[in-house]
Parts: structure tokens; sequence; C-alpha cells
């Protein structure tokens, strides 16, 4: 838990004071552009399909607008995860690479640009799917906020976890690790769910820094 704490703050730091500021804009301009971008296209091409008219057709017309507006809100609530983690997903390893070299971590090895992107993808993916078939319960006072942080933190967390290990070690020693210290990986997932748009750049900081004070696990899935 304390491991965890200290790498959260170590990811803030980094973004908020110089080392990641600059992705993070990027990312934050980006992930915001594909967002609204894609929430509007939506409505724009759905709001047509409301009928006008007068009398009680008027009446359908103002609720399908209004509708329309409190619908586009709750999609861009939904598509900021998967947004910020595909366009976040091209600079992670960028960000990682540059808070290793600024604790001292080994030297990882180099990650290809289609990589990177398919890195993104990978992530981004299954959050937008798992986002969009929870919408019903975004529309849910309370309840929304809950299932937002907890499925965006375990997306989160489980995902760049992976990712950041996955310099260090083969792939197979990185979904084992991630999975023996499931409730740090949580915790920090859990951070980067509440500030979605910064999510990437923090998480990779944050697990770079986490999975750098993790025992490793040997063949067996034993610490080491």
């Amino acid at each position: 838990m304390t491991r965890a704490i200290s790498a959260i703050l170590g990811g803030v730091r980094d973004v908020a004071f110089g080392r990641l500021t600059l992705f993070a804009v990027f990312n934050l301009v980006l992930a915001l552009a594909l967002t609204g971008g894609s929430a509007f296209a939506i409505i724009r091409y759905g709001v047509p399909l409301i009928p006008d008219g007068a009398g009680w057709l008027g009446y359908v017309s103002t609720a399908g607008e209004v509708a329309a507006s409190l619908i586009l809100i709750v999609l861009a609530s939904a598509l900021s995860p998967a947004a910020s983690m595909i366009v976040g997903g091209f600079l992670f390893d960028f960000a990682a690479e540059r808070v290793e070299k600024a604790i001292g971590a080994p030297k990882a090895r180099a990650v290809p640009l289609t990589e990177g992107v398919g890195n993104g993808l990978k992530i981004a993916l299954p959050a937008l799917l798992l986002n969009l078939l929870v919408i019903p319960l975004y529309f849910v006072p309370v309840v929304n906020v809950f299932v937002f942080i907890l499925l965006n933190g375990a997306l989160m967390g489980r995902e760049y976890a992976t990712l950041a290990a996955a310099r260090q070690m083969s792939f197979k020693e990185a979904v084992r690790l991630r999975n023996r210290h499931g409730a740090s990986v949580f915790l920090v997932g859990l951070a980067c769910s509440v500030i979605p748009f910064f999510a990437p750049l923090v998480g990779a900081s944050a697990m770079v820094r986490l999975v750098e004070k993790l025992p490793r696990p040997d063949a067996a899935g034993r610490a080491r």
C-alpha cells in the first residue's frame, strides 16, 4: 500500500511539475478533441432523426433535444477514458523511458512505434467496449461515479502495470508480477481513473516507480 501511494505521488509530480508536463498537455488536447468530436458526431447524426412539428410533436422534439444534450454529456464521459488511452498509449513508452532514467531503473528494451500504437489500442478497446456496455448505469446518480472509477481503475491498473513491467521483463513475468501485487496495481489504477485525461502519463510514471520497487517473480511465480 505504501509503495503504491509513493508511486502515485511520484507520478503526479512528474506530470504537474515538469518531467512529463508537455506530454500531459499534448495528451489532454488530443484526447479532448477525440472525445468531444466522437460524442458530437453521434448526436449530430442522431438529433435530425427526432421528429419536429407543432402540438404534441413539438413537445416530443423539445424533449428529444434535451435528452440529446444529456446523452452527449454521458457519451463524453464514457468515451473519455478510451480516448485518453488511445492518445496516451502512443506516449506511454516515451514517458516511461524518461521516468526510468530519472529514478535510475535498468535500461528498458526499445519499443517500436508500431508496438506503441498497438499498446494504445490494446488498452483502449476494452475500456471503450466496457464503458459503452455500462452506459445505462451512467444515467444513475451516485452509481455512475462508482462504476466509472472502479471500472476504469481496474482497466487502467491492469494494463499500465503490464506495459510498464514488460519493459523490464518478459510479458509472462509482467503478468505474474501484476497478478501477485494486484492490490497495489488496482490502487494506482484508481488514482488514474479520477484524472482520465492525464491518466496515461500519471500511470506511466507511477507504474514504472511501482514496478521498480516490487520484488520480481521467478519462473514459478514466487517473489524473489
